[in-house]
């Protein structure tokens, strides 16, 4: 049996902060590696992924899974990865890291639970995949201690604040604002808003943005302490995903 938080754990220990999403998805490949011999790891393995967006339009994706663990097995286990960072400069074990400004924590939310519904179809389709996982570390408060649900934000709908549940059900985008404003159009047939007398749609209403992301079960979102700077504190959290 695999346990991902040891894992994490035991990567607190040797890796406090990361430079980027690629420098943490090396370390997690290889803490995986020295912890458990007989399995293998795949970086950005590509999968096709079945999407629906909300004019029930559905289309191939092809993605890239940014861990999968191949156990002694030959089971699957795929693992999403997110680092979304602010703007700091930090100093870890003689080494210097400056970290950017991330920002778009809308779409980081959203993204969070794209990358949910992503495990939950790879695990549907496949037989020798049984659990899969979501991870995120960061350091902007925005993710776990902001609770955008009770504001009239765009992304009100995808919070996964500390000790919230996201529901099975997609809300999708809160157009509340847009559906009061002057500014935008729907139009027939079409669940899209539209920016009046432009041929664009609204940023919300373009490509993977679009996305339908109904899940098969709720999930509960707790966040843990990883690491702690003067100027940043490193919280993840984990969602585990089975059949």
């Amino acid at each position: 049996m695999i346990d991902i938080r040891k894992l994490i754990s035991s990567l607190q220990d040797k890796r406090k902060v990361f430079h980027s999403e690629d420098d943490l998805k090396l370390s997690f490949g290889m803490e995986i590696l020295q912890n458990y011999t007989d399995c293998q790891v795949r970086l950005e393995r590509p999968i096709d992924i079945e999407m629906v967006d909300w004019n029930n339009t559905k289309l191939i994706a092809r993605v890239p899974l940014d861990v999968v663990l191949i156990d002694k097995d030959g089971n699957l286990i795929p693992i999403e990865l997110k680092y979304k960072t602010k703007k700091t400069q930090l100093d870890s074990d003689d080494e210097k890291y400056q970290l950017t400004e991330h920002g778009a924590v809308d779409i980081g939310r959203y993204s969070f639970r794209k990358d949910v519904y992503r495990i939950e179809k790879y695990l549907d389709s496949h037989s020798d995949s049984s659990t899969g996982y979501v991870l995120i570390l960061t350091n902007d408060k925005a993710y776990f201690d902001t609770d955008v649900s009770q504001k009239e934000n765009y992304d009100k709908f995808f919070s996964f604040h500390n000790n919230t549940i996201i529901k099975k059900k997609d809300n999708g985008w809160n157009y509340s604002k847009i559906s009061d404003s002057d500014k935008y159009e729907k139009r027939a047939g079409d669940k899209r808003w539209w920016y009046k007398d432009k041929k664009k749609p609204h940023w919300t209403c373009v490509k993977e943005l679009f996305y339908k992301l109904d899940l098969r079960n709720d999930y509960e979102i707790n966040w843990f302490d990883y690491s702690s700077f003067p100027n940043a504190d490193f919280k993840y959290c984990l969602i585990k995903i089975t059949k």
